[in-house]
């Protein structure tokens, strides 16, 4: 238990500030006040305490000086807020904060407990390769200018230079590296010309003032090698042994310090002239692989946030007229018509009256807001209310909505991965080669310490799991690009191995199978008056179902002359795999199955999708849908039964049943009438009986079925009804490649297994000709670099060659 006592002139051991009114103490810690003192509990807590060793005095800040930090006030004015906040309504708000500071776990625990430190804060996630901080708070209780100084107190000030936000993404500056790399090389070049008098004296040698010379020349070039290039090996490595953890960075750091010891105990006694040129190349060599390493790293996230086809398709308005264009093409000040459920690409002013926006891909939380005229609508908002226009204030970033789609919400529960068993791998890797290193310079120390040292530092060198953890995340890596280059979007790398495991796939009928604006449509009944024919154009205009798409081009194609009138659309409703209902002046429509409109009689024998038409209670008729099916169909099908099984639900009846039977060739695998919930307890079923199921449906009525799916894939094609639910987007002109992406997974996969295997096979090789003691550690440091090297070649070329064997686009 704390308790408060009066003590004068103690310092706060999270703040280091003096305790002066009153000082709070838990065990031998001291603290200023409460909330110091919550931020050392917590990290406590978690068995992160060694936050507290990264500076040799109090690396926090004063909590009771978060309230005086007048510097970020600027934050509250609108016109900044407008240019960070991800979203706001005016009581929740998204930011998203880069912070430089973040170098470890202590620091991504404590930067996700927020809410801890301050109720207001709803949730916080790190990013920790981008070094950023999404965070969703109350605005109301805790304004951006207290959340900023509520981040700088615990020592994580965000980076707040405003003229970044409009550019363009760059990649990290590698100019400390190029800087390590150069003295490096400066040094190892100059080192080697020194050292050449002494390779070429012949049995006689060099004489002693110049053997004294060339080695003190050496000892001071080889010197900013050791304290400054060296320095991105020391740091990690320091890090990993405050938290706890062996990381490969602690063993290379003892075989550089021991090489670099060695050479300078040999020439300062007199007893040789070291290894200083060994150790310079040494060093260049291994920053030169770790440059290789971040540059393909660098290019494999750069493509994946910014030249990756993202499939969403919206309606663009150019002079009255629609045009479908990609989301990713739209513009600045582009004028876009979002329908009942599709989603706003990108931040936006609204264009009508008002309209009604569900924020709950980005919050998470189902709460539709009012959103009136002239007013902004962030980016990942759907619409839930008529068709409504909105003018683009910024472009469309694929990125923010990947980032999105990976919110925390709409994540399926974690399986272990072959990413996550490499990085497994690796952090028991060190210990044991030190274990190694250690055993063999004990069994030569006898013999010849020599050799005892050589052997040591050859072992810590040669061994390295950088070859082994980069086999996973560069194969993933290379098959998500590759996969969206045939634009398949993927939420995740991880997904590709999950496609591999497939093996029974789940098709929606309409809209998946079938295409969306080319169908052969008729109404049955008495005939529609034009003022009916305008009533449900205008209905169906804000409908984006596959069948109502079908009806409404039909109805457009009727060219029924225009009365001047402007309908007005109120009480606009959808009520999902039934139909949609609204009032359009005092007229009262309803679209949908018959159950849902109350009909009478039905048509259950009638050929095609049937869409049946309430008007003030009157039921005229109903539309009679065939729509065509995909090319290339059957073919698909039957190489997919190749390696699994087909089912196929449909919410229709089975009036297409003959015709898909030669597709699927079993009739208990074709099951109609199947509700949105029965779809998601059919998928359930197959997954308890231990398969892994793939669902591809229209992303509309089949939400529950793709998120419960092992891999659930939503169709794009005219719409932008994107949902989050689903793991994979695919535009609809590559569900022919669906075969070939399943093949190409299950070989990415097995990439990955021969690339371990030849990581493994290069330790086992190394470290037994390193033991002996014979291997010079400058070969070593040669072929270290050339392990990561050959498995990141490896990994390139087979994916990319997997990928051209089966005829995707590379």
């Amino acid at each position: 238990m704390s308790t408060i006592d009066t003590i004068e002139k103690l310092t706060c051991t999270h703040c280091g500030d003096t305790c002066e009114e009153e000082t709070i103490t838990s065990g031998d810690a001291v603290f200023c006040c409460t909330g110091c003192h919550t931020v050392y509990d917590l990290l406590n807590e978690s068995g992160l305490g060694t936050y507290y060793d990264i500076e040799e005095e109090a690396p926090g800040i004063s909590m009771k000086k978060v309230a005086q930090m007048k510097r970020f006030e600027h934050l509250d004015d609108p016109s900044v807020q407008h240019k960070l906040l991800d979203y706001t309504d005016g009581k929740v708000a998204n930011v998203t904060f880069k912070t430089p500071q973040i170098h470890c776990s202590s620091c991504i625990w404590l930067l996700e407990n927020l809410h801890r430190l301050n109720p207001a804060v709803r949730k916080s996630e790190v990013f920790f390769g981008r070094r950023e901080a999404s965070i969703s708070f109350n605005i109301q209780k805790l304004p951006l200018s207290e959340l900023a100084a509520l981040l700088t107190s615990i020592g994580y000030e965000p980076d707040l230079s405003l003229d970044k936000l409009d550019q363009k993404h760059e990649a990290p500056s590698n100019r400390p590296l190029y800087l390590k790399i150069g003295i490096a090389g400066f040094a190892f070049g100059n080192i080697m010309l020194f050292s050449l008098p002494e390779y070429l004296s012949g049995p006689g040698g060099l004489d002693r003032q110049f053997l004294t010379l060339f080695g003190a020349l050496n000892i001071i070039l080889a010197l900013p090698v050791f304290l400054y290039s060296s320095l991105d090996f020391y740091r990690p490595a320091i890090t990993s042994i405050r938290q706890r953890q062996w990381s490969m960075d602690i063993a290379i750091s003892i075989g550089i310090i021991a090489m670099f010891g060695r050479s300078l105990y040999e020439i300062l006694s007199g007893y040789g002239v070291g290894y200083m040129d060994s150790f310079t190349m040494l060093v260049f060599l291994l920053l030169v692989g770790r440059l290789f390493q971040k540059k393909t790293f660098d290019t494999l996230s750069f493509e994946r946030d910014f030249k990756s086809y993202f499939p969403l398709s919206v309606t663009r308005l150019i002079n009255n007229s629609e045009q479908s264009v990609a989301a990713t093409q739209l513009e600045k000040e582009d004028v876009v018509l979002i329908r009942n459920g599709e989603l706003l690409p990108a931040d936006s002013i609204l264009m009508d009256a008002e309209t009604s926006m569900d924020f709950s891909f980005v919050t998470g939380e189902f709460n539709p807001v009012t959103v009136r005229k002239g007013e902004l609508v962030y980016a990942g908002g759907r619409n839930k209310g008529t068709a409504a226009r909105f003018k683009l204030v910024n472009p469309v970033s694929g990125s923010y909505l990947t980032r999105l789609w990976n919110n925390e919400e709409f994540r399926k529960p974690k399986e272990e991965t072959l990413r996550s068993l490499s990085q497994n791998f690796s952090r028991y890797f060190s210990p044991a080669v030190l274990s190694i290193a250690t055993l063999a310079a004990l069994y030569w120390l006898p013999s010849s310490p020599a050799t005892a040292i050589n052997a040591f530092t050859a072992v810590l060198i040669i061994a390295c799991p950088c070859a082994l953890a980069l086999s996973a995340p560069f194969t993933l890596g290379w098959a998500t690009n590759i996969l969206s280059r045939n634009k398949l979007y993927l939420k995740n790398g991880e997904t590709t191995e999950h496609l591999a495991t497939i093996d029974s796939i789940v098709f929606d009928k309409t809209g998946t199978l079938t295409i969306r604006n080319d169908a052969q449509v008729e109404f049955i009944g008495r005939e529609l008056t034009d003022h009916e024919k305008r009533l449900l154009f205008k209905l169906l205009h804000q409908n984006t179902h596959p069948v109502g798409r079908a009806v409404y081009h039909h109805l457009d194609s009727l060219k029924t002359p225009a009365n001047g009138k402007l309908y007005e659309i109120k009480d606009y409703k959808e009520f999902s795999g039934k139909g949609i209902e609204a009032r359009i002046d005092n007229d009262i429509l309803r679209i949908g199955s018959a159950k849902f409109i109350g009909a009478g009689q039905t048509h259950d024998k009638a050929s095609g999708s049937l869409m049946y038409v309430s008007i003030n209670g009157e039921v005229p008729g109903y539309f009679s849908i065939n729509s065509l099916y995909r090319e290339g169909l059957r073919e698909l099908l039957t190489n997919l039964k190749k390696s699994a099984e087909t089912w196929l639900l449909s919410g229709d009846n089975e009036k297409e049943k003959d015709a898909l039977l030669p597709c699927f060739n079993n009739e208990n695998h074709l099951i109609f009438n199947q509700s949105p919930e029965d779809k998601l307890e059919f998928v359930k079923k197959l997954q308890n009986s231990g398969k892994h199921v793939l669902m591809i449906g229209d992303g509309l009525n089949d939400a529950g079925a793709l998120k419960a799916s092992t891999v659930g894939v939503s169709i794009a094609e005219d719409t932008s009804s994107f949902t989050p639910a689903s793991d994979v987007i695919m535009d609809a002109g590559s569900l022919s490649y669906l075969d070939r992406v399943l093949a190409f997974s299950k070989k990415s996969v097995r990439i990955i297994h021969i690339s371990f295997a030849i990581s493994v096979l290069y330790n086992v090789i190394g470290l037994a000709y390193a033991v002996t003691g014979t291997l010079s550690p400058l070969i070593c440091a040669i072929i270290m670099p050339v392990s990561s090297v050959s498995v990141i070649l490896f990994t390139t070329l087979a994916t990319h060659y997997s990928a051209w064997k089966r005829g995707l686009k590379i």
